[in-house]
């Protein structure tokens, strides 16, 4: 069932459960290199979007990172990667679309038990603001990083960090890829993020009505095809 918090306590407890996604995100982001040394991070506005928290929480979020040595604040100018700062893992070799999909294909599906039991309304909101940025995406970069947010709000609502930790790996290695296809024929940007979308908002649909067993078959529906797509390109 959907659950909402009584207001005072419900707000404590998002702001904390917020803390740490954003601290192990950001954390696991410029460990394996997704922030190299020296980058610039997103503003506490655009992660507070983000994450749909409050600017409060990313900036004690970021206090405590900084205080770790993993991040430099500078006023007027932004919060940067620290230089120099040790990765924890350096991937020796990206992975292909394929070998992500295929591990997808083992734990997404089994997450809208999860979901139906622990997603909140705003888990809701956020999926549904997902879905409509695919469909309002103007190009390749902006559709494809609408449709990993989509499925990185649905394992955020799982309530289960560690599938968040492997998904947002996930996410960070399509990233450094450069998302293969990004920028390459523009002409059937529409026909594929129409399609996506549709098949996107069936899933969402399901877990709005806690039917699991709908959701289930539409992630794995969706992922089937995404695969067979991508062994034929």
């Amino acid at each position: 069932m959907l659950t909402v918090s009584p207001p005072a306590q419900g707000v404590r407890a998002k702001a904390a459960t917020d803390g740490r996604t954003i601290y192990g995100e950001v954390r696991e982001a410029i460990l394996n290199g997704a922030f190299s040394p020296g980058s610039r991070l997103p503003t506490e506005r655009d992660l507070a979007d983000q994450f749909h928290a409050t600017r409060s929480t990313v900036r004690k979020t970021m206090s405590r990172l900084a205080a770790e040595g993993l991040i430099v604040r500078h006023v007027g100018r932004g919060t940067f990667v620290s230089e120099g700062i040790a990765r924890a893992t350096k991937p020796e070799e990206e992975f292909s679309l394929a070998e992500l999909l295929e591990a997808r294909l083992l734990f997404e599906p089994n997450l809208p038990d999860l979901v139906v039991e622990r997603a909140s309304e705003a888990d809701i909101d956020a999926m549904d603001a997902c879905v409509e940025a695919m469909r309002a995406a103007p190009d390749w970069v902006s559709f494809k990083e609408a449709k990993y947010a989509l499925h990185l709000a649905i394992a955020r609502a799982s309530g289960n960090r560690f599938i968040v930790s492997i998904f947002s790996q996930i996410l960070a290695s399509r990233r450094r890829a450069g998302w293969d296809r990004a920028g390459e024929r523009p002409m059937l940007l529409s026909a594929v993020r129409e399609a996506a979308y549709e098949e996107n908002v069936e899933i969402v649909d399901a877990l709005k009505a806690e039917d699991a067993d709908t959701a289930r078959l539409a992630i794995r529906n969706y992922l089937v095809r995404t695969l067979s797509a991508a062994g034929m390109s």
